[in-house]
């Protein structure tokens, strides 16, 4: 694994889609093979099933779920 990338997600549901595109954009001319480690930090929309949709569909996406917000800071 070249890259990991750590990004807390706290009721973002709309926006994984699009955060998802732009990073796999991104990395889709380097030659480095890396992970998106997305941390839903307590989300009480939609976001985690979200998340769970997309690394079924992307075995490069890990989620991890916290029990209850606990910031930014700590989701990293």
């Amino acid at each position: 694994m070249d890259l990991s990338i750590v990004v807390p997600i706290y009721n973002e549901e709309e926006n994984i889609p699009i955060l998802h595109g732009r990073i796999s954009e991104a990395l889709s001319g380097a030659s480095l093979s890396y992970e998106l480690i997305l941390v839903d930090d307590g989300s009480s929309d939609n976001s985690f099933p979200a998340l769970k949709l997309l690394a079924a569909m992307d075995a490069r996406v890990k989620v991890v779920r916290l029990r209850r917000n606990f910031g930014q800071t700590a989701a990293m």
